[in-house]
């Protein structure tokens, strides 16, 4: 096993997979959530960094947060960097030289938005070398280094607004019907972020442009693919692909709320959907279907189902609750598994 039994227990324990991040082949990132019964006081959050090349407790590190909730991370590379948001726009972030939990995104600049309401961070993530906070009311946030965050709109740079937007018996209801939860993009100029009800975006660095998506189911993901295409999955699982003012549904599905893809990533030659009940991909029906229906040895939704992909490119990682596994393209390792140590 990589990881020893006595170092199982004092870091992972008692704890859940929540999200995950990869540098390297050998360097990796995990939320980790509590184990509670009871939601009456916040499960706290164990943030852990991971070097698989470095024996025993001298390759894991460890911060413990009370009050996360919902949290996502990313690795950054220009600098490297792994850096977690939660949705009450906490940071905490970890380097090589560094970890610390930083000031609250809002404590830095304002989340308010012009109706009243506050942004949600909805997910951090790894952009044309850059790393973004994903916010409601359609905000992104730009890292710029420790405790630096630029708002896009604050620079005249920010998605357009409804023209009702300013209408006060609307403004509950806005981070229901407008993005973001996600953001992908092909380049620099080349951004698409997608949430809401059918709510999907192009930036090409001076422009923001509504994508006539044909559906207002609520999105999920949305991924700059390397076949030229963007594939976009709502709610339910369902998956349209196209580019700029052309959109076509490419796979059907069922999945229940709760069951939702949470991640979408190109990775060697296809496209993969994390969810929260493991790793899922189109077939040949134009239906999303578990990947371990299209082929052998893939592991359990247990190990599986949240997935970064290393800057490289070379390496997908994949969590579930329960442990995590590393792929190439053509071998799975197990990186741990909760069962492994019962």
């Amino acid at each position: 096993m990589i990881i020893e039994d006595s170092v199982w227990k004092k870091y992972f324990d008692g704890y859940t997979v929540f999200d995950c991040a990869i540098f390297r082949q050998q360097g990796f990132f995990f939320i980790l959530v509590e184990e509670k019964d009871s939601r009456d006081v916040l499960p706290k959050t164990r943030l852990i960094t991971l070097a698989t090349d470095r024996l025993g407790e001298a390759g894991i590190r460890r911060s413990q947060a009370e009050d996360f909730s919902f949290s996502s991370v990313a690795c950054g590379v220009d600098p490297t960097e792994y850096v977690v948001v939660d949705t009450g726009s906490n940071v905490y972030s970890a380097s090589g030289k560094s970890n610390q939990f930083e000031r609250k995104i809002e404590d830095l600049i304002s989340l308010k938005t012009p109706v009243g309401t506050m942004v949600t961070i909805r997910r951090v993530v790894r952009v044309a070398g850059k790393l973004y906070a994903v916010g409601s009311n359609r905000r992104l946030y730009r890292r710029e280094g420790v405790e630096k965050w630029v708002d896009l709109h604050s620079k005249g740079v920010g998605a357009p607004m409804p023209a009702d937007y300013m209408e006060s018996k609307l403004s509950g209801s806005w981070s229901r019907v407008i993005g973001f939860k996600d953001l992908s993009a092909f380049s620099e100029t080349d951004f698409y972020a997608a949430g809401g009800e059918g709510d999907l975006w192009r930036f090409d660095g001076k422009t923001w442009t509504q994508c006539p998506l044909p559906t207002n189911a609520q999105l999920e993901t949305v991924c700059c693919a390397g076949d030229g295409k963007v594939y976009v999955t709502d709610l339910h699982g369902n998956v349209w692909a196209g580019r700029e003012e052309k959109w076509a549904q490419v796979a059907t599905s069922e999945l229940s709320w709760g069951s939702q893809p949470v991640d979408a990533f190109w990775f060697k030659g296809r496209m993969l959907f994390g969810a929260q009940e493991g790793l899922y991909v189109i077939n040949g029906s134009k239906q999303l279907v578990p990947l371990g229906d299209v082929e052998d040895g893939v592991p359990s939704s247990m190990v599986t189902g949240r997935i970064d992909i290393s800057p490289d490119g070379n390496h997908l990682l994949t969590a579930g609750p329960y442990g995590a596994c590393l792929y190439d393209g053509k071998t799975w390792t197990r990186l741990f598994s909760a069962f492994d140590y019962r």
